[in-house]
């Protein structure tokens, strides 16, 4: 099949039970675009947009293994919305296809930039872009499309952007500052590019972020078989800028520069039981006397240290913050306006039959914390939240034992509800077929098949969870332990019900949430 490339998108008629397929675009000889996708021309369920714009006016050749018959449509706009019954309601997925991590994360022109990991063609993992999406309030989220692709050099993995205020790269055109990205080039990880290694590269958008303009040469050559996901914060004290770098097995590298484009390295860092996308950043300690950098990765363990410039020195043993089953490789947002530390991640959920996969964490602040005298990275959910109570209500002091449970009405498939409890009693707390069991004796709250050691605080056991349609994350002892579950929601079991042979209710609210997406006020 040769079809001449006029329009922004091409429609790829697919099934979620068909067999896969790998599609071949050659423009001439050369091979520009290899995609894995359920092709099916029979009785498709969803037609995925896929982005060829850079293409425009080529005629390509289109060819498919195992072969079959390639028909499409194109389009150069497709009206998408975010119907659906398991569609979550307060967290951010793609209209289309399949997400996971968060990259490039940053601040600019007044908007929270956030691009992640997209297949544009699936709802599983393949085919890696990166999508992009802006929110005034981290809250209300308005999608664009893809804006990075990939190529001979690789499918396009993770990374970070900052804004070079100072133009040390001297990409500044005009008196916008360019923002800049760093990711990582996947080679061998299609057609296209195989037998290329996997190097870091760098982009930059002189439009606020909406086109990303590829420099062709790479930051870092290959140092390790699989090393990606470059994340690069300012280091303000001497004007430099820091990379920290995933290797491979649980080995990490320190980098810096001193103009964005040049680096080297500084040290070589592990944390045993992680991998893959570090994050690194300062918070102030909460004595006020200083700053402690945090260095984290896929997986939520971290340490906590002393950073002079040259040299991390961790100054804690190796910490865990999220005990759940979802909720994975999260990163912090660069350059907030107010100076927050801010971070996302990305919930794995896939539901047969949707035309998505997987969501994004509802974004949280990250604080240091001495939780029962250690100190402690917390999270809690971001205060942007509450622009989408629908409802909120509270209960004083409630005595609940085995003939009487307290029992809520819950009228919305998003709430968040906070919950506090006399320490020293067992309770359960149920909703939407989710079960939550803290057990005193053991000081542990559980959920599912996970577990986290939870003591109470100030004679309290206080919990904070945020439910949607395919997640719920918990909150406890501060933030200082966060499970992030993924579940499937049974609405018809919307009577939140907290049951115990004997506790003390200290107080329950539970704020009632609207959808994101019904709101235009800061779209």
């Amino acid at each position: 099949m040769e079809f001449l490339c006029e329009k922004k998108y091409i429609l790829l008629p697919a099934s979620f039970h068909a067999q896969k397929k790998r599609l071949y675009f050659h423009d001439g000889d050369k091979l520009v675009l290899d995609l894995v996708v359920a092709l099916d021309n029979d009785a498709p369920e969803y037609r995925f947009p896929v982005d060829v714009a850079r293409f425009r006016g080529k005629t390509l050749r289109v060819s498919c293994d195992p072969a079959m018959e390639v028909r499409f449509d194109t389009a150069d706009e497709v009206a998408l919305d975010y119907a659906g019954k398991y569609r979550p309601l307060v967290h951010f997925t793609s209209k289309r296809g399949w997400l996971n991590d968060p990259n490039g994360l940053t601040y600019a022109g007044g908007k929270y930039l956030m691009y992640y990991q997209h297949n544009p063609a699936a709802t599983t993992w393949e085919n890696m872009h990166w999508g992009f999406a802006e929110s005034n309030d981290l809250i209300h989220w308005r999608e664009y499309g893809d804006v990075l692709f990939p190529d001979e050099r690789g499918t396009i993995f993770s990374g970070s952007a900052i804004v070079d205020r100072r133009n040390v790269t001297g990409l500044r055109q005009g008196d916008t500052d360019v923002i800049v990205y760093f990711f990582t080039c996947a080679g061998d990880t299609s057609e296209a590019s195989r037998n290329q290694p996997f190097t870091q590269h760098l982009a930059y958008s002189t439009d606020g972020g909406r086109t990303l303009i590829r420099r062709q040469e790479p930051l870092l050559g290959q140092l390790a078989g699989g090393n990606r996901d470059p994340k690069v914060i300012p280091y303000q004290p001497d004007g430099s800028y820091i990379m920290a770098l995933y290797l491979e097995g649980h080995e990490f590298a320190l980098f810096k520069s001193m103009n964005l484009l040049d680096w080297t390295e500084l040290q070589r860092l592990a944390l045993p039981d992680d991998a893959e996308c570090p994050d690194f950043y300062p918070l102030p300690t909460p004595d006020g006397d200083g700053v402690k950098w945090v260095f984290s990765a896929a997986s939520d363990r971290y340490v906590i240290g002393h950073f002079d410039g040259q040299r991390f020195t961790a100054e804690t043993e190796q910490r865990q913050l999220n005990y759940g089953n979802a909720s994975y490789a999260a990163q912090s947002w660069s350059d907030t306006p107010d100076g927050r530390r801010i971070r996302t991640a990305f919930i794995s959920t896939v539901i047969p039959g949707m035309p998505f996969g997987c969501c994004m964490d509802i974004p949280q602040e990250m604080s240091l914390r001495r939780v029962n005298g250690q100190l402690r990275l917390c999270a809690i959910p971001v205060t942007e939240i509450s622009s989408l109570y629908s409802s909120s209500r509270t209960l004083g002091l409630t005595r609940v034992d085995a003939a009487h449970p307290l029992t809520q009405m819950v009228d919305r498939k998003a709430c968040d509800v906070t919950l506090r409890v006399k320490a020293g009693a067992s309770f359960r707390v149920a909703l939407f077929g989710l079960c939550i069991e803290y057990d005193a004796s053991a000081r542990q709250l559980r959920c599912g098949e996970k577990a986290a050691p939870v003591t109470g605080e100030n004679g309290t056991v206080a919990l904070r969870i945020l439910y949607d349609t395919l997640s719920a994350e918990i909150f406890a002892d501060s933030g200082s332990v966060f499970l992030g579950m993924t579940y499937i929601q049974d609405a018809n079991l919307s009577i939140l019900t907290i049951t115990s042979e004997a506790a003390e209710v200290e107080s329950l609210t539970v704020a009632e949430m609207n959808p994101f997406y019904e709101s235009h006020t800061n779209q």
